[in-house]
């Protein structure tokens, strides 16, 4: 009898279980893109540092999305060729998103709670963008049409419409402490020049928000640009050069030097290597070395980078990209970054390119 009656309880168990697995909250997203001919679609939702992509088949624009959130995270749908690029908030409800593949600034999406939040903010940033596009391109016309007064005036006004975007985002962050979409905004906004206001922002965030996964990583964030701050002994790490030679950090003590954070790829990067080279053979006699940490994963990328650019100081990498462990050692989530080092192995300076870099090597070297 007591047997019977453990088997019973025990297939009680397993059913309500199931039971409480099956009722287990879903979002479901259902889209309807007009004009978009792609096989499939794509969606990856979570935080930084914890994401999952999966995939849905279109047809006739339409594809479906279900799945299970802990709690309101963000997430982005996208084609292969990001012809189609939706921002959302994702929660476990009904989602609608419709737009068009040949204007997806017109992208709508709806559902409740925290999903409807996230549109709302959105689409004013949409809408910021789509006015900056149009007084961008008017001010293009009317320099080629050689109206260069008119031109100027109009540039510096698109400027000041495309500026506004990040002062939103910074605005938003300050005057809701109880929302996620705050969070998600504070967590991009954290970094090595903005970390004093990061963590004043955090602070004025609500307790139920600093308990979520993207509170603790903005804490961990946090925790770890604290590390790498102007005034902080620099973080020694070995990383090899392109024959395999391991190179330290404290390889350059008694020297200043300039860590470099680049990669093949990078625009901006390769725009600033002619300055750097400038300044390198400036100074370089006077105890002034830069190494370069390369987030390539492309051995040969990287390497004809480097010889098309002329670049003579030391290059290290483990060319494994953004997972650089160097980078993600300074927190590195968007390059150029750079760190200046004094001869105590001391971090002086962040984020310096263009002519603030140039004033400060001036000033460390004027005599």
């Amino acid at each position: 009898m007591r047997r019977a009656l453990l088997k019973a309880a025990l297939f009680l168990l397993i059913t309500n279980s199931a039971l409480a697995q099956k009722k287990a909250p879903q979002f479901i997203i259902n889209a309807k893109v007009a004009h978009f001919t792609d096989s499939v679609v794509y969606l990856n939702y979570g935080t930084l540092g914890s994401s999952k992509t999966d995939t849905a088949k279109v047809k006739n624009g339409a594809f479906t999305f279900k799945g299970h959130v802990n709690e309101p995270v963000p997430g982005f749908i996208f084609s292969k060729t990001f012809r189609v690029k939706v921002d959302l908030y994702i929660e476990n409800t009904p989602i609608m998103v419709t737009g068009d593949a040949d204007s997806m600034y017109n992208t709508k999406v709806t559902g409740k709670g925290v999903v409807q939040e996230f549109e709302a903010f959105n689409q004013q940033l949409m809408d910021n963008r789509k006015r900056t596009i149009a007084l961008f391109q008017k001010a293009y016309e009317l320099k080629q049409a050689g109206d260069t007064v008119a031109a100027k005036e109009l540039q510096a006004k698109a400027d000041s419409q495309y500026n506004w975007e990040f002062k939103a985002r910074h605005q938003y962050i300050a005057d809701h402490p109880k929302s996620y979409i705050a969070a998600k905004e504070l967590l991009a906004y954290t970094s090595t020049n903005t970390l004093a206001n990061s963590i004043k922002l955090f602070n004025g965030l609500d307790a139920s928000i600093k308990a979520t996964n993207v509170g603790k990583e903005i804490a961990a964030r946090i925790d770890l640009l604290s590390k790498v701050e102007e005034g902080k002994p620099a973080q020694n790490f070995t990383q090899s050069t392109p024959d395999g030679k391991p190179v330290q950090l404290t390889d350059y003590k008694g020297r200043y030097v300039l860590v470099e954070f680049w990669a093949s790829w990078c625009g901006p990067c390769r725009a600033e290597n002619p300055n750097l080279l400038k300044q390198y053979q400036l100074y370089k006699a006077k105890g002034f070395d830069i190494l370069s940490v390369s987030l390539d994963n492309n051995k040969d990328y990287w390497l004809k980078a480097v010889e098309k650019d002329a670049l003579p100081w030391t290059q290290v990498s483990d060319l494994k990209g953004w997972n650089n462990e160097v980078a993600v050692l300074y927190g590195i989530r968007a390059v150029p970054a750079s760190f200046l080092i004094d001869p105590a192995g001391k971090i002086i300076a962040t984020g310096l390119r263009g002519e603030t870099l140039n004033k400060k090597l001036e000033s460390l070297f004027a005599n």
